[in-house]
């Protein structure tokens, strides 16, 4: 029996197959989120939050010193939490999306960062969506048990999905008027991008971004969901290992050479958000400072923004999904993985690809450029504006 209940003014119905009926029609989405028609939408993208917990080392000195110091057990607040409440309050999202690697599973074989940052997702009482990335997976307790945890959550869209990878699966975005009348208005397909080679559980899809079977996946759920609409429905695609797709984007902007592997660089899109004041971070290892790069460029197309200070060598990622996504009318991708690129860029196919910015200070990072990536959808859903928020 599907669970209808509201969330902040949102309503959320969840099982494992939704089919709620509209106008005779049926909408198989994993999960429902309602909206009020004709108002704004703001989603909250967070990612590679990457918890450690330094007390979990598998091995002694896995970490450093300052490592184990600076990520300590009960660190987790000033490097984690703290950091996210900060980008709730920012912006006042209606959901969240999760663009993996919510925890480094190598330090977390009890499970027990999982559980904290269920339990502090679940505290702030706003429908969230997470993908797995190539880090969740290590940890010990196992995949069954990782999506047994978040499926538990009363907050918490996610869904194992039944194709390869362990995070497959769709929210619908469906706007209702006064009268309670619901329309199916955008479509999030949340991906495992795979990539996990540290785990041991059998679950593990080890291959390198999308198998054709999760192709297979993609196309036929996306031409199910859009059979029998009035009208195209316009779709996100979120998942963590960026693919060809965007380099080859960023390339066509003129942000990279077609062969320099982006090793140019530290460099920013003129009209990006400034860094925050480096106080906002605790003093943490594996950072580097933003040095308000000379080099800015000027956006390629009005809505572009970004900061990038890391290496994207076209032959390094996984192979283009362009095609399918044009094809199921998705109109912007959400990405993560690489800590210091945080470019939103429209690519040559009409779609918007955008690198979440970090959340968080574990792991390497740029100081002054963590917290979330607020995208804003007009009163239609049709539209949508995508900024980085740093705090």
């Amino acid at each position: 029996m599907p669970r209808l209940f509201s969330i902040a003014g949102i309503f959320i119905q969840q099982t494992s197959i939704i089919y709620f009926m509209m106008n005779n029609d049926t909408i198989p989405c994993d999960s429902l989120v309602y909206a009020d028609k004709g108002k704004p939408f703001t989603i909250l993208q967070l990612t590679d939050m990457q918890v450690i917990d330094a007390a979990q080392q598998r091995t002694p000195r896995r970490l450093r010193a300052d490592e184990a110091e600076a990520w300590k057990t009960e660190c987790v607040d000033d490097c984690c939490y703290a950091p996210i409440r900060r980008a709730v309050e920012a912006s006042n999202p209606n959901m969240i999306i999760i663009t993996g690697d919510i925890v480094y599973g190598e330090f977390d074989d009890s499970g027990r960062a999982l559980d904290g940052m269920i339990a502090f997702m679940e505290s702030l009482e706003i429908p969230w969506a997470p993908v797995f990335g190539n880090h969740d997976n290590e940890s010990r307790i196992g995949v069954n048990e990782q999506c047994r945890r978040l499926e538990a959550a009363p907050h918490c869209l996610f869904h194992r999905g039944n194709t390869d990878g362990n995070s497959n699966y769709t929210v619908g975005i469906c706007d209702r008027d006064t009268n309670g009348e619901a329309a199916l208005v955008r479509i999030l397909y949340m991906m495992d991008s795979n990539t996990c080679f540290g785990g041991t559980d059998p679950a593990i899809a080890r291959v390198y971004g999308f198998t054709d079977a999760q192709r297979r996946w993609f196309a036929d759920t996306a031409a199910a969901l859009q059979a029998n609409q009035k009208k195209c429905i316009p779709g996100f695609a979120c998942f963590h290992i960026p693919t060809r797709d965007y380099i080859r984007a960023m390339i066509d902007a003129g942000y990279q050479t077609e062969d320099d592997g982006g090793a140019a660089g530290n460099y920013i899109i003129a009209g990006t958000s400034p860094a925050t004041e480096h106080d906002r971070d605790i003093p943490s290892p594996n950072t580097c400072e933003d040095s308000n790069p000379e080099t800015v460029y000027a956006p390629a197309h009005p809505c572009d923004n970004g900061y990038k200070n890391e290496r994207m060598p076209l032959d390094s990622f996984p192979k283009t999904m362009s095609e399918q996504f044009v094809c199921a009318h998705v109109d912007g991708v959400f990405m993560g993985h690489c800590h210091q690129c945080q470019l939103s860029v429209m690519g040559r196919d009409g779609i918007r690809y955008t690198h979440g910015v970090k959340t968080g200070t574990y792991d390497y990072h740029t100081r002054g450029r963590i917290g979330g990536t607020v995208i804003t959808l007009s009163a239609d859903k049709n539209a949508f504006f995508v900024k980085g928020l740093y705090i």
